[in-house]
């Protein structure tokens, strides 16, 4: 997978060359896999989908957990804030 910082990901049976460091070569690899799972599932579900459309659907649904997790994320760093504020008014009170 690696030559001079390019790691070569497979998807959909084709070569994609991305310059990144080696550091990220395990998660690179895991996102083709967890990629390539997705693009297959949704192949089996929508089998008269072309590519587009099945790149389409499946990074809408790669898409919408994470934007989940970004607002649980926000609903809990504010509940935090929250604690952390009245925890110091209560110190200095």
């Amino acid at each position: 997978m690696k030559e001079n910082g390019v790691r070569v990901l497979n998807i959909l049976g084709r070569d994609y060359s991305i310059k990144a460091p080696a550091s990220e070569e395990r998660v690179l690899q895991q996102a083709a896999a967890l990629l390539n799972e997705r693009l297959d599932d949704n192949q089996q579900r929508f089998p008269g989908a072309g590519i587009h459309e099945l790149l389409v659907l499946t990074a809408l649904n790669l898409c919408v957990p994470l934007l989940r997790q970004d607002e649980q994320l926000r609903e809990v760093q504010e509940r935090l804030a929250a604690s952390v504020e009245r925890i110091n008014r209560q110190l200095q009170g």
